[in-house]
């Protein structure tokens, strides 16, 4: 990176390898959009990257990942932030954790004082047992107004709002509480490298010879996790596509490529056989959606982008956006995330979609809850009562399959609409806003929160000493008369120090110079109260009570009785 420039950090970034990883046999769309921000966030070369770890093992995955997207002669200012000093990160706003789990952190904060920093999550699917318990848990967190939950779309956040709420008047009876104290909730989209899917017509052409596919058939993508159950139910893109074969010219064949990658064998078979029965005309590409170079074959090759999602997993959707920065007219349903990114007869169609009302969904959310059902078969059994508008989907495939400027006008229009909106730079730039937004709520509004911003230790973890205070027969306290045993061992300070048994914890007991130091006190001075020990030592009492304890605990003083 060049020396000289001075765009601000953008928060300390959590960092888990596994929240980043798009090589691993499973990719989920959290792990995608995570590489993609961490990709935004390099190549915005910043003054400073900033990284926020639990294990130091992290570091070095980290670097590698940063290193793979630098231009040879560039560099990056790296910082490091242990896990243990979340209030490092102040000086770049905060931390930003790629997941709407913010409670914990909050929690953490507790220690240092709640206005130090702010807490920025993010959204990805909000159908899980754990991100439901996590967000429902926001409502009683230490979370603060200069915290935000990002949404990526309108429909996001009105989940996140019902949830927070229904929590909260579940709650409030029994607590007296007349307000909940609740996180920011801004909607800004993810965003994409738009550069990574410009597309030549050479490009095009050799995409389309890799795949034996003449120039004029029509082809049909996807792109996405290939899951009946868990993603989109490939049978309304099936049987549309098959009504649409009719509508070709002599000599055209239809190709659908599905890139992607399936969970087992059984899921594989569901596709491949169910595709031979309900449109045995198509030609059926399946590509492994692992491999970033498949990828890009299939966008490259395409006429028409698909995506018709009907799964409550679902909250933004990056495919279609990236479908649209390759220039395609993009399919995709009147669902979730995907309503605010495709307009309607402007970057391609949304069809229609139709679900059951409130209490039809009871009896799967409660064998959810108890155990009855895992995630998998939640989100499975619930697609089955959401269905997809086929006739509109026909119509519209349709249009598009027969009107080839159409297909060019709108592929140009949402190719613009990446562009303006969607590029990481116009991300980053919002996420800049809310930084500023976040730090101005914190400045403003801290004073009218103080008693949450004395550094305390959290609720959900008291001190030990406090919980377990009648374990002991007694307590150490100033008035605790102390004096220097005479022990005919020999063995030292040192020496224990040094045992296996002792050393493992070295890191919460005082050196031994100041264990010695304490010892010669009460030599000295013989029998003496312990505040007349710490008066005579240049320490703080903290220290000296810990050391006092480890001294009486290995026999080294003793208490006097009255």
């Amino acid at each position: 990176m060049n020396k000289n420039n001075n765009k601000s950090p953008l928060w300390s970034l959590f960092y888990e390898d596994e929240g980043y990883d798009i090589n691993g046999e499973r990719i989920m769309g959290r792990q995608a959009a995570g590489w993609s921000y961490l990709k935004a966030l390099i190549k915005d070369k910043p003054s400073k990257l900033s990284a926020y770890i639990r294990k130091d093992d992290q570091k070095e995955l980290f670097l590698e990942k940063v290193k793979s997207q630098l231009d040879k002669d560039d560099s990056l200012d790296i910082e490091f932030i242990n896990y243990a000093e979340p209030h490092k990160s102040a000086p770049n706003g905060g931390l930003f954790v790629p997941g709407p789990g913010i409670g914990s952190f909050a929690s953490h904060r507790s220690f240092f004082g709640h206005d130090r920093y702010s807490i920025v999550g993010i959204t990805h699917t909000t159908a899980s047992n754990a991100v439901m318990s996590g967000l429902e848990s926001l409502a009683f967190s230490d979370v603060m107004p200069w915290d935000a939950i990002i949404c990526t779309s309108d429909c996001v956040l009105d989940t996140v709002q019902k949830v927070l709420e229904n929590k909260y008047n579940n709650q409030r009876k029994k607590f007296s509480i007349d307000k909940p104290i609740y996180p920011q909730l801004p909607i800004i989209p993810l965003g994409v490298e738009k550069e990574e899917f410009e597309y030549s017509k050479t490009d095009k052409h050799n995409a389309r010879r890799e795949l034996n596919i003449n120039e004029d058939d029509i082809v049909i993508s996807y792109v996405g996790r290939l899951s009946f159950h868990a993603k989109a139910h490939h049978y309304p893109m099936y049987l549309a596509i098959a009504e649409c074969s009719q509508y070709l010219k002599d000599g055209q064949r239809i190709h659908l490529i599905q890139t992607g990658w399936f969970a087992n064998d059984w899921v594989k078979e569901a596709f491949v056989e169910e595709g031979k029965r309900i449109c045995p005309d198509v030609i059926f590409h399946f590509l492994d959606g692992k491999d970033q170079a498949n990828k890009h074959k299939t966008l490259a090759s395409a006429d028409i982008f698909v995506s018709l999602s009907d799964n409550i997993q679902e909250t933004f959707g990056i495919t279609p956006i990236e479908g649209m920065a390759s220039g395609l007219p993009v399919l995709v349903t009147d669902w979730d995330g995907y309503k605010s990114t495709v307009r309607d007869g402007v970057d391609g169609f949304r069809v229609k979609t139709i679900s059951l009302g409130d209490g039809y969904g009871v009896d799967i959310a409660y064998h959810h809850l108890t155990g009855g059902l895992s995630y998998d078969q939640y989100i499975g059994m619930s697609v089955h009562r959401v269905a997809v508008d086929i006739k509109d989907c026909i119509e519209k495939l349709k249009f598009l399959i027969t009107n080839k400027d159409k297909r060019i006008e709108f592929g140009l229009n949402g190719k613009k609409r990446v562009d303006d909106v969607f590029d990481w730079p116009n991300i980053l730039e919002r996420y800049r806003e809310l930084n500023l937004e976040l730090n101005s709520i914190r400045e403003k509004e801290a004073n009218n929160f103080k008693e949450f911003c004395v550094p305390r230790l959290p609720g959900d973890r008291l001190d030990p000493f406090f919980l377990f205070s009648s374990y002991p027969s007694d307590i150490l306290n100033n008035d605790t008369m102390l004096y220097r045993t005479e022990l005919s061992t020999e063995i030292k300070i040192k020496d224990i120090y040094n045992f296996n048994s002792v050393n493992y914890a070295s890191s919460y007991i005082p050196s031994t110079d100041i264990l010695e130091k304490i010892y010669k006190v009460f030599n000295d001075l013989g029998a003496v109260k312990l505040k007349k020990a710490v008066k005579e030592l240049n320490l703080d009492e903290k220290t000296v009570f810990i050391a006092t304890i480890w001294l009486l605990k290995y026999g080294f003083i003793s208490i006097k009785k009255d």
